[in-house]
């Protein structure tokens, strides 16, 4: 005798998240649509001023351990022209 497959019950596909979302309106559709990428574009300016702050940061860092390189050399080597030196 062959195996059967268990009988399962069919899924409704409502998510039940939003019981009437396809009675939206266009108008209300789109209203969503726009404060979502209004969200999203405040969002990235955010992130973007997050990164350059972090790369100002960076910056000075690097700037100030190429200070300290500098003044660990001699007079005259940090007074020589980079080009010489190279």
């Amino acid at each position: 005798m062959p195996l059967r497959k268990p009988v399962s019950k069919r899924r409704s596909t409502d998510s039940g998240v939003e019981p009437d979302r396809g009675a939206l309106s266009q108008e209300k559709k789109d209203q969503r649509i726009a404060l979502f990428l209004s969200d999203f574009d405040q969002q990235a300016k955010e992130n973007i001023q997050e990164m350059k702050k972090e790369l100002d940061s960076l910056l000075q860092t690097a700037e100030k351990a190429f200070t300290v390189e500098l003044l660990k050399m001699p007079v005259a080597i940090r007074k020589m022209k980079r080009k010489d030196l190279l």
